[in-house]
């Protein structure tokens, strides 16, 4: 198999966590790599344990392992956007009045350099709506919102039923637990059926032009 061609859909799961995000695409068949730096969620199946920003370490040997992705997803992790009252940013706001808040960019801009490096046909950057300002300067604005989540790149708009129920609530352990940001942050089934149904649907209609 050459670097670029592939005998079956991959996908890549980026900050991947539990895998949320994922777990539909494996449910469908694709080939799906979940990046994690994280060894306690080495467990997850799929995981590789990689350290994002030093993408130019490991992604060509894993493009001509598993081809080509067709898919990426990317989930950094929220916690220097959220608005929540004991996050970084609310805080800063609050003991720094008028003073603009700079987060940590730097895992958004390793996303950006492997999306510019793989061109997948399809990606989604995903986070919580404190974001939007950090990040629509590079993104542009984001494409759509599912409750809580906010989607950024290029993929069709998701259907979503309209009755569906969700809240980063819905996961939250107790704040002992060492993976509550993770079990918070868990990208439910729903949102990543909706994914992949979007981008099959779209490929179906384009075979048959």
């Amino acid at each position: 198999m050459g670097k670029n061609e592939s005998k079956m859909n991959v996908m890549w799961d980026l900050c991947s966590g539990l895998g949320g995000a994922s777990e539909a695409f494996l449910m469908a068949g694709w080939k799906v790599i979940r990046i994690e730096i994280e060894e306690g969620l080495a467990w997850v199946p799929n995981t590789r344990t990689l350290d994002l920003l030093k993408w130019r370490e490991w992604v060509d040997d894993l493009i001509i392992e598993h081809g080509v992705p067709s898919f990426i997803w990317a989930s950094p992790p929220c916690l220097e956007f959220s608005n929540a009252y004991s996050a970084p940013k609310a805080i800063w706001n609050r003991e720094n009045p008028g003073e603009p808040y700079e987060p940590d960019m730097s895992l958004l801009h390793a996303i950006e350099d492997v999306l510019a490096r793989v061109r997948p046909r399809h990606y989604i950057i995903e986070n919580v709506a404190g974001a939007s300002p950090h990040f629509t300067p590079h993104l542009g604005p984001h494409f759509q919102k599912v409750k809580s989540f906010l989607l950024w790149g290029r993929c069709p708009v998701l259907n979503v039923p309209s009755d569906w129920t969700h809240s980063k609530m819905d996961n939250d352990p107790h704040s002992s637990d060492p993976w509550r940001a993770n079990k918070r942050a868990y990208v439910p089934l729903e949102l990543s059926q909706a994914v992949v149904e979007a981008i099959t649907h779209q490929t179906t209609l384009e075979e048959w032009c």
